[in-house]
């Protein structure tokens, strides 16, 4: 505040003096879904919502070593704080891993450190949806409360490894309910929705291998309601920076060759419908994020030479080039694996299209942040000596150019990590713009809040309209076209 803003400061004062004593408004749980229906069971609920299975993002599951238990991440206050986190790379395929531990998933990271990751969206659902928290292999018993289940994985391993694995978790919960055709409500979070919908797509086949992705919807008949929350449904720019610079954790960074051994994190890259690269001019530069060369060209990642120097000083130049071919599969994967979450489900190759609108058996809803200035591209700026260095935040360019707003240009709304558009798969802020052709995403309906990514979980609206998704809706017949098998009624 300027010197002699007095008028303004009092006038700030009074404010807030007349403030004093109002409430922020908060839903009320305990009114909002106390249990006095006729016809509840002994334990105070009605037994008519199908199991809920929450599922983490990246970073949301605890990793031990297989061997001694000993926890790898997040591990101790130190570790987050000051720790690289070398340990957490992946083996190379057919490369000896030089004692690298083998590591587990451990449960989810509910708390640490004072934070809350998913404590408390799992508690709002004990509390007051009357959700029972089990594990599998719990037979369910007649008139028992609703049940809510937490998929725990390994994050850093390829998304369609894990859709094996959850399949196996959700067979795992109709044996103990003695009903094949039992359908789950799906909460994920993050990356975690991006699995989900693959499974939705495809069930455990893996259609990465060549470029037909032909969408079965074979995942269809075990889910029931799909709620995503705060997914990066076309990627995020924020990935390609924690592979430039590495990823931020704590007051350091993971190294670059450490992310890139992990292969889910390539596929959180921005779609190739997403222009993520400018120049200092405002000029889209059109660089394929998935091709290995643009990576070599810009020596990105483990193409910079001192990352380069570093991996081949610790692991020697076996590992090096056994590093590159594999960032090489993996980003194709990851292209495919993009292509995968959005192909219309009658993409005609031939055609080089999609011939017309087909149903999809299930719709999403989606929640997530738009109240935050989030990355949405990168700009190009050469260096004194002609060399394009990329610029990560309008503050960085060195000579911006007069005419062009670079807080406009490299941001969007959202929720600091996974813009509004990516959100809900879009190419384009505007909701007036036509969905892009390739950009297929049968939306039941969405929920904006003003809300971090990292606590979008523990935001007392987004938990408020969960429950009433989750107990309060009926599931639309236009949203749900395979009604008979949730009621055990089909053949």
């Amino acid at each position: 505040m300027q010197k002699g803003g007095w008028i303004t400061r009092l006038g700030v004062a009074a404010a807030l003096i007349s403030l004093t004593g109002c409430q922020v408004l908060k839903p009320n749980f305990a009114e909002l879904y106390r249990q006095n229906t006729p016809g509840a069971t002994a334990a105070g609920v009605v037994n008519t919502a199908p199991p809920v299975v929450v599922v983490p993002g990246l970073l949301g599951s605890r990793l031990v070593d297989d061997g001694s238990g000993r926890e790898i991440w997040p591990g101790s206050l130190l570790n987050v704080a000051l720790g690289t986190y070398k340990t957490l790379a992946v083996p190379l395929p057919d490369f000896p891993s030089r004692g690298t531990p083998g590591l587990r998933p451990a449960g989810v990271t509910e708390s640490e450190f004072g934070r809350d990751f998913y404590g408390e969206l799992i508690n709002t659902l004990v509390d007051y949806g009357g959700y029972e928290r089990v594990e599998p292999g719990t037979a369910f018993v007649a008139g028992g409360k609703r049940r809510v289940y937490v998929f725990d994985f390994d994050w850093r391993q390829d998304n369609v490894a894990t859709v094996k694995e959850f399949d196996a978790f959700i067979r795992a919960i109709q044996a103990d309910y003695n009903n094949p055709r039992l359908r789950v409500d799906v909460i994920a979070h993050s990356m975690g929705g991006l699995m989900a919908r693959y499974y939705l797509r495809f069930g455990t086949e893996d259609v990465l291998n060549d470029n037909r992705l032909r969408v079965t919807w074979a995942g269809a008949p075990m889910i029931n309601k799909m709620i995503l929350l705060g997914t990066p449904n076309l990627g995020s720019v924020s990935a390609i920076e924690g592979f430039i610079r590495g990823q931020s954790v704590g007051l350091r960074r993971i190294p670059p060759e450490v992310v890139a051994t992990i292969p889910s994190t390539y596929q959180l890259f921005p779609h190739r419908i997403v222009n993520w690269l400018y120049d200092t001019r405002g000029v889209h530069v059109d660089q394929d994020q998935f091709d290995v060369n643009t990576w070599r060209t810009y020596e990105w990642n483990v193409f910079a030479p001192k990352v380069k120097a570093r991996v081949i000083a610790d692991r020697g130049e076996a590992y090096y080039g056994a590093l590159i071919r594999q960032f090489e599969i993996y980003a194709e994967r990851a292209r495919r694996f993009s292509w995968a979450l959005t192909v219309c489900p009658n993409y005609d190759a031939t055609l080089g299209g999609c011939p017309g609108v087909v149903e999809p058996p299930l719709k999403l809803v989606v929640f997530g942040g738009n109240c935050s200035l989030t990355p949405a591209r990168w700009v190009l700026e050469e260096d004194p000596s002609g060399t394009p260095e990329v610029r990560f935040s309008p503050g960085g360019i060195r000579n911006p150019h007069p005419d062009i707003d670079y807080q406009r240009l490299m941001y969007d709304p959202g929720d600091g990590t996974v813009t509004k558009p990516s959100l809900l798969a879009r190419d384009a802020l505007s909701p007036n713009t036509p969905r892009h052709a390739f950009s297929y995403f049968p939306l039941a309906y969405s929920f904006l809040l003003c809300e971090a990514h990292a606590t979008l979980t523990s935001n007392a609206h987004f938990q408020a309209n969960l429950l009433d998704v989750l107990l309060t809706q009926a599931l639309p017949w236009e949203l749900h076209k395979d009604h008979a098998w949730q009621h055990g009624t089909a053949p």
